[in-house]
């Protein structure tokens, strides 16, 4: 399903596990990206003559990129802000946006999306492997790790929910024990060399957009896993052989993704899903809105903003807040394909309604026609339980709003955002 393509699947180039290097870097095709992609390959050109080879390029392309990745949280904020980087004097793209206003998705589509199966990933420290492990699905952009996913099949009744968060649960844990018992505990170390050192070895964990868990029927996600360092930490310390508190906390932070489907085809179901979160149009969209950092400002006595937190807040969405924003641009889409059809939304209520009497499918559309805003056009009204992340979900959909596209023209000249409290509008 990741590697069809033609609307079947989701067109990914699958990748062999021995082409990717302990940097967590396919660097083939990095190198294939900047040198074929139309914005990057004349600079590349410029590029190959300050090198004797390209493996001597590639070394050095590959480390200063991995020395810029250690500062971010994920890979999403990383690609954001590094949509060009400056190497050698020189400009390049790490990552294509879509509808351009020139060449509409030409230049994305030169994006390498690519997948790998049962990656083998194993760290190093003084020539000793201190960790390893290997997740089922691990996926790439321009060779550039994106996340991966824990596969549980039900026919060998293992499920998401139990067995599949367990693992990650048990994989993260024993990754962090080997760090503290390797790294952290090593007096010969400087802070700041711990530091890099978990950066580099956790970095399969605490860099990803997203860890996933699928079965045939669900699937749970987990996002900013880092959060639980220091409750490893804690157990460690404290000599604890039982971990169930950390345990409960990280099952807790894993989110089952909604349906729409109402189809009992599991393999529909878990089109949905793939589709939803790691489709290529998905993962731009991890990429450009989904990730951000909330900073907190204070004042200090002399009366000058300081950030309280230097490192800041993650803010990405839980499934069900994706869900909602992918819903509503999607029904937007829905509006704008059949804006010029008056009768379209009344035509398809009156075909969910058919299985009710004649007289109850007359109130019904009566009820609807009320609302239409003196044109042929409706509002969506959007209802969410107190605390369910309402503010996000408007800044969200707002920030896709203002780069919606139809035939290589924006659709909206403003989108205005009106809140009743002022404690909102410093929110968003």
């Amino acid at each position: 399903f990741f590697t069809t393509n033609h609307g079947v699947g989701l067109g990914y180039r699958e990748v062999q596990p021995n082409t990717v290097t302990s940097n967590l870097i396919i660097e083939s095709d990095l190198i294939e990206f900047l040198k074929t992609s139309e914005v990057n390959k004349e600079n590349f050109k410029s590029l190959e003559k300050k090198f004797k080879s390209e493996k001597e390029l590639t070394d050095s392309l590959v480390a200063f990129i991995e020395d810029k990745v250690k500062d971010f949280r994920n890979m999403a904020l990383f690609l954001n802000n590094n949509g060009t980087i400056t190497f050698e004097g020189l400009k390049f793209y790490l990552f294509n946006r879509s509808e351009s206003e020139i060449k509409g998705d030409a230049d994305f589509e030169e994006n390498i999306f690519s997948v790998v199966q049962e990656l083998k990933y194993k760290y190093y420290y003084e020539g000793k492997q201190i960790y390893s492990f290997r997740p089922d699905i691990t996926l790439f952009v321009n060779g550039i790790y994106l996340g991966y996913c824990e596969l549980k099949s039900n026919y060998n009744n293992q499920n998401a929910k139990k067995n599949g968060r367990l693992k990650v649960i048990k994989d993260y844990k024993e990754a962090v024990i080997s760090y503290l018992e390797n790294i952290q505990n090593n007096s010969h170390l400087t802070d700041s060399q711990k530091s890099d050192i978990r950066k580099d070895m956790l970095k399969i964990f605490e860099k990803a957009i997203w860890i996933s868990t699928t079965d045939i029927n669900e699937t749970y996600i987990i996002r900013d896993i880092t959060k639980f360092f220091d409750e490893v930490e804690n157990h460690y310390k404290e000599g604890k052989y039982d971990y169930e508190q950390y345990n409960k906390k990280v099952e807790k932070s894993f989110k089952q993704y909604p349906l729409i489907t109402k189809s009992e085809n599991k393999q529909d179901k878990l089109e949905e899903v793939f589709k939803a979160h790691y489709s290529k149009k998905m993962i731009e969209k991890e990429i450009l809105y989904y990730n951000f950092i909330e900073r907190e400002i204070e004042q200090d006595k002399k009366g000058n903003k300081i950030l309280k937190n230097q490192k800041g807040n993650l803010i990405s969405p839980r499934p069900k807040q994706k869900f909602g924003v992918d819903k509503i641009m999607s029904k937007i889409d829905e509006f704008l394909q059949h804006e010029n059809e008056p009768d379209y939304f009344i035509a398809k209520l009156k075909e969910e309604l058919k299985l009710f009497s004649q007289s109850m499918q007359d109130e019904l559309i009566a009820k609807r026609l009320a609302f239409n805003n003196n044109k042929n056009i409706y509002s969506l009204l959007l209802q969410y339980a107190a605390g369910f992340g309402k503010s996000n979900i408007i800044g969200w959909t707002a920030l896709q709003l203002k780069d919606l596209r139809k035939d290589g023209n924006y659709i909206y000249d403003k989108v205005m955002l009106v809140v009743d409290r002022l404690q909102l509008r410093d929110q968003l």
